[in-house]
């Protein structure tokens, strides 16, 4: 059976945590690696996803931790999405229209 491992930095920019981590991670750069093996095919070759792992470093050691893809893209886009909180909201952002909406709601209400 033929294997190929895959290697990539990821950047997360705020602390973060995924299922099977016993506590927030810093923000940081992390090494992602992916194992996959190679399928039998006739017409042209495929890949299948074996294991995915995020190298992490503690106390002088390094821990691979086996992580969820989808979750870990899921991470990667939300902390990509956030706002710095030290800039103005965006008029069209999705924390300026919850504002706006709790607003409205409590000029509603009186």
């Amino acid at each position: 059976m033929v294997m190929r491992t895959e290697s990539k930095d990821v950047v997360f920019v705020r602390p973060f945590i995924l299922d099977g981590m016993d506590a927030v991670q810093p923000a940081g750069t992390y090494t992602v690696q992916t194992e996959e093996e190679r399928l039998d095919t006739l017409s042209f070759p495929a890949w299948r996803r074996v294991s995915t792992v995020l190298r992490l470093a503690r106390a002088g050691q390094t821990e691979y931790l086996p992580v969820d893809p989808g979750q870990l893209h899921e991470a990667l886009m939300r902390d990509g999405a956030q706002q710095d909180p030290s800039l103005p909201l965006s008029p069209t952002g999705p924390r300026a229209r919850r504002e706006r909406a709790r607003s409205m709601r409590f000029t509603l209400r009186k």
